[in-house]
């Protein structure tokens, strides 16, 4: 059974790393009473900015949602059973799933496991990596999108998506990336599909797949694209890939080829500005584009496919 135990070992924690959560954030809430003074902080040596407690009940809910979330995306996608070994590749996988968010959600995830990260650090005496802001990794690659998110005209996507993608270190990874800047896929969507998401009618042909929510979605590709994807899963069951192993190929072509890491939703973005300006130029509205292109990422709101294309679209 997974065991955390404090530096001093005082404090054992023993469980799932659900449970683990759990018994931390009974430390961080001092046992569920809250409302811990600002004078018995600066007693323990800790000052009002950084200190391992949630002092209200509001914060306390939207920070065990993210912590929950958290530890049962590591537990599923990678297979981590302590809290402790979370590593900032694992959290930014998970902020990938996030990444439709608004800025103020972003930020609010990336406050909320740096309170984690707080609390297994001063209660237990453990020395975690989160991410650093130096970086922009782990935590903070959720701040790093919020504030693309909320400045830069063209902020997600990659300027050289074809130098990206070929520089990629395999094959594998090159068709997953190709299917998300070729189809706008969410990198879970690749990682569902399976034969039965392939169908053809006449000259056309495509992937149905189902995002979030359940929302499913007919989406249309190249022959080329087609036949490859199609191969790999009668071969294989799936296209077969590591999210690890792929965010940092990805992580890794982007610097070899000059540009900032814009992790895997970064070619959501590419597809998104690029469909629209086909779209555009084929003599569609802009409303009509953005709605097309907005269905196509499987987005629920117009305002979401505006922020993949910029300040107030294109």
């Amino acid at each position: 059974m997974p065991k955390v135990v404090s530096a001093d070992g005082l404090i054992r924690i023993s469980g799932s790393i659900i449970h683990q959560v759990k018994e931390l954030l009974s430390l961080a809430t001092n046992d569920g009473k809250f409302g811990i003074k600002l004078s018995d902080i600066y007693k323990e040596g800790y000052t009002r900015q950084s200190n391992p407690y949630i002092r209200s009940f509001k914060t306390a809910h939207e920070y065990a949602g993210v912590w929950y979330q958290l530890a049962s995306f590591v537990r599923q996608e990678f297979g981590v059973n302590k809290v402790t070994d979370i590593k900032p590749e694992h959290i930014e996988a998970f902020v990938e799933q996030k990444a439709e968010l608004s800025p103020k959600s972003l930020q609010n995830i990336s406050s909320a496991i740096g309170k984690l990260e707080n609390v297994i650090e001063q209660k237990l005496g453990l020395e975690v990596d989160f991410g650093s802001r130096e970086n922009w990794d782990g935590r903070w690659y959720a701040n790093k999108l919020a504030s693309e998110m909320e400045s830069s005209s063209n902020r997600g996507a990659y300027e050289n998506p074809d130098a990206l993608i070929s520089n990629l270190s395999s094959e594998t990874h090159q068709l997953v990336a190709t299917l998300q800047r070729e189809a706008g896929l969410r990198i879970h969507e690749v990682a569902m599909l399976r034969e039965s998401s392939f169908w053809s009618t006449g000259e056309s042909q495509g992937v149905t797949v189902r995002g979030k929510g359940g929302y499913e979605r007919s989406l249309e590709l190249s022959r080329e694209l087609w036949e490859q994807a199609k191969e790999v899963i009668q071969e294989w069951g799936r296209i077969p890939f590591d999210y690890k192993e792929y965010l940092n190929d990805l992580r890794q072509s982007a610097w070899g080829t000059g540009q900032s890491y814009e992790g895997s939703h970064g070619l959501r973005y590419n597809y998104a500005q690029e469909r629209y300006s086909e779209l555009v130029n084929d003599g569609w509205g802009h409303h009509e584009a953005l709605k097309q292109v907005s269905e196509e990422l499987g987005h629920h709101r117009l305002e979401i496919t505006l922020h993949y294309l910029g300040k107030g679209g294109w």
